[in-house]
């Protein structure tokens, strides 16, 4: 059996390993940071501007796409909710 060693994943995801892309309702699309990745919802950091009520897929790399929302924004901060009546 082989010890999963955590640090070593966590010096992975902080080296950009991860892609993630915010996809807008529009179709363009902006790489951003993941800061926070949790049940309901997300955090990401941007250049890019967003309003509180957009409508996003999220891409995160090797692991899928999910619906969210803007629900606040702090300068090049933005908080996102997963949508959770999702079609599939």
């Amino acid at each position: 059996m082989t010890k999963h060693d955590s640090n070593l994943t966590l010096e992975r995801l902080t080296h950009g390993d991860t892609q993630v892309r915010v996809a807008r309702f529009d179709g363009s699309e902006v790489a951003v940071k993941l800061r926070l990745l949790g049940y309901d919802g997300c955090e990401f950091e941007c250049r890019e501007t967003f309003a509180v009520g957009d409508r996003l897929s999220i891409h995160i790399y090797r692991m899928g796409l999910i619906r969210a929302r803007v629900i606040a924004v702090r300068r090049r901060i933005v908080e996102a909710e997963f949508v959770k009546d999702c079609p599939v």
